[in-house]
């Protein structure tokens, strides 16, 4: 299989599975990921070849960059304490006391190499921990230690990891030297990482102040960024490019919030596309995870020196080491604090530290490094027991997944509902809402002649509300609306039988017809196959007899339109008087006076309506962060929405 191709089969894949997940919640995705790979590899015999190199670079350097660019949170710094000796001391506790238990329990197994199984197990994964996060209470100050902390300590896991291979690569391991090199490898890895990020925001800057101020552009110099910066690390002063990426992602963060932005539009794009890339890249690792099961369980059975069920019991064993680990370390810590903030034990919490104890997920990060230990050492032998590190680091990963979906729902089903915001804040649904009733309220006030337009922007946020309380159209409405639907084609084939408009010209108008009520669906939350199939002819139609359209065919057509909804009204009319009916009628009548003053200014008092429409969100918003009813956070979010939506309708040609 050529690359392009096992590209887009990991990615169709990975599509598969999120739509799983989202009919099978109770099973993370990362989990139906595992599964799919495993199946992949046992019926196709598929297998990836990788390189130990390209994959740090491809998977490692972005997800750290990503993790450090999402680190200081206001609502992490009350646990910072807790979060960085997690983060940092547990790691090394976990490779120095794991590795050597790990050692007695394969003596085969060299004890560097036991060392760096014990180090790249220790980070957690902060995808995991969210998704599980959704669909279990946890208590908000444990999730956010936990959340906190696999921020960290992927750089960590990852430095005892690296020194670990090395000395079993190069056969020799010396404190003095290991130290030293620590100290620069990680000094210099931050410095690089620092001054590089600040130097491409500068240049940045720089270059959007000069002119340059085309979104992709940014988005991808944004992008490309945390590559050059490990390579730059690794490659030219073989430093860290671990830490030279987390410390770039914190810069960048930093640097960020503590500035103007310089466009709303910006930050919007560059962080959903950082959205997709983790997307991609969490689950193509997870897949290959998959993938690499099987094989390397086949690789430990032909190596005859451990059986299947020898094998299974050291990972057991292993994920057991790892986690009395950390309970133990939690306990302790929580000791220690007691001690020094009350000079008393005081009471401990076991059922908190087996929380987050079970709270810590391996993932992306720990399967990206296990797949990057080389097949080699400069002695130009095998690396010893590869295929079984590689075993047993796969099982304990499915096995922290599983054990947090079955044990943590029993242990924290009394625990409130975790929430990153303070608790009298509303929720983001609670918030919007409110924000376009507030719209609603101030564009009722308007008195202008183009009332018909602010009717229509009514309509929108009434739609959009629905949309937010999850409120789907009762039946009658429906049926309805499906009636009303049904005449507007109706008068279109009325229109072609008396010769008003060419059938050219009816599927135009069919097709804004269709385009406008699956437009109500979508915002009702509900679906039409008749509706979509009839939208794709008319569509196909309009591409394959496209014609040149001049002015006087669009006034022709819009002219039509009117005529359209003036028979849909008298038909509705026709079945009484009553809500639904009367709704519909104010909607159709609103179109057709838009339509009407439509080269009466309409752009002029369109503009005008949403300049106004605009600047009721800002004050709907501001009013709701003045009464402390939202954080900054969720304001800045909206504000930026608000600034995207008037860049993309009022900006002039």
């Amino acid at each position: 299989m050529q690359l392009i191709e096992i590209i887009l089969f990991l990615t169709l894949l990975l599509l598969l599975s999120t739509i799983l997940n989202h009919y099978v919640k109770a099973i993370p995705v990362s989990l139906i990921q595992v599964v799919f790979g495993c199946g992949l590899a046992l019926i196709g015999n598929f297998s990836i070849n990788l390189s130990t190199d390209w994959f740090l670079l491809l998977f490692i350097a972005p997800l750290l960059f990503n993790d450090g660019r999402r680190f200081p949170k206001d609502e992490l710094w009350e646990l910072r304490w807790p979060i960085f000796a997690n983060a940092i001391i547990l790691v090394f506790i976990t490779m120095f006391f794991g590795g050597l238990l790990i050692y007695k329990l394969i003596p085969s197994m060299p004890l560097p190499v036991a060392f760096s199984l014990a180090a790249i197990l220790s980070p957690t994964d902060p995808i995991a921990v969210e998704s599980i996060a959704k669909k279990v209470r946890l208590p908000k100050n444990i999730l956010h230690l936990v959340n906190g902390e696999s921020l960290i300590n992927d750089a960590s896991g990852l430095i005892g990891f690296k020194y670990a291979i090395a000395a079993t690569v190069y056969g020799a391991f010396s404190l003095k030297s290991a130290v030293g090199d620590f100290f620069y490898i990680s000094i210099v890895g931050a410095i690089i990482g620092v001054a590089t990020m600040l130097l491409i925001s500068l240049v940045r800057k720089w270059l959007y102040k000069n002119g340059l101020t085309n979104l992709v552009f940014n988005v991808v110099l944004q992008i490309v960024s945390p590559f050059v910066i490990y390579l730059l690390s690794e490659d030219v002063f073989h430093a860290s490019g671990v830490i030279a990426v987390v410390t770039a992602g914190i810069v960048y963060h930093v640097n960020n919030t503590s500035t103007q932005s310089s466009s709303a539009e910006l930050q919007l794009i560059s962080e959903q596309a950082w959205n997709v890339i983790v997307y991609l890249l969490n689950g193509i690792v997870f897949l290959i995870l998959g993938i690499e099961l099987p094989f390397a369980m086949e690789a430990v059975i032909n190596d005859m020196k451990f059986n299947t069920f020898q094998s299974i019991g050291y990972a057991v064993v292993t994920w057991l080491i790892i986690l009395i680990i950390r309970i133990v370390w939690i306990i302790l810590y929580e000791i220690c604090h007691n001690l020094i903030t009350t000079k008393k034990v005081g009471p401990i919490n076991i059922r908190a530290a087996n929380i987050v104890g079970f709270s810590g997920v391996r993932g992306a990060i720990t399967m990206a490094g296990i797949l990057s230990i080389p097949w080699i050492t400069v002695q130009n032998e095998a690396f010893p027991d590869r295929e079984l590190v590689l075993f047993i680091a796969s099982i304990v990963i499915v096995l922290s997944l599983l054990a947090a979906v079955i044990v943590l729902p029993l242990i924290s089903k009394n625990d409130p509902v975790v929430s990153y915001n303070n608790d009298n804040h509303w929720s983001e649904e609670k918030a919007r809402i409110y924000v376009l009733n507030y719209v609603i309220d101030d564009i009722k006030q308007m008195d202008r002649p183009d009332k018909h337009i602010c009717n229509i922007l009514i309509d929108q946020c009434e739609l959009m509300i629905r949309q937010l309380s999850s409120i789907k159209p009762d039946e009658l409405e429906k049926s309805i609306r499906s009636l009303a639907v049904e005449y507007e084609h109706q008068a279109v084939k009325k229109l072609v039988a008396d010769k008003v408009v060419t059938s050219k010209e009816a599927n135009a108008i069919n097709y804004q017809i269709n385009h406008r009520e699956l437009k109500n669906l979508v915002a009702f939350n509900d679906f039409n196959l008749k509706l979509e199939f009839m939208s794709a002819v008319q569509t196909t139609k309009l591409w394959l007899f496209k014609q040149r359209s001049d002015k006087e065919q669009k006034l022709k057509i819009q002219k039509a339109l009117i005529m359209v909804n003036d028979y849909t009204v008298q038909k509705l009319k026709e079945h009484g008087d009553s809500k639904v009916i009367n709704s519909l009628v104010d909607e159709y009548t609103n179109l057709s006076l838009a339509l009407r003053t439509r080269s009466l200014d309409y752009e002029k008092y369109y503009r005008i309506a949403k300049e106004r429409e605009l600047e009721a969100y800002r004050k709907g918003i501001q009013e709701l962060l003045i009464n402390d009813k939202i954080s900054l956070k969720l304001a800045s979010k909206l504000r930026q929405e608000v600034n995207y939506v008037e860049n993309n309708e009022l900006s002039t040609d």
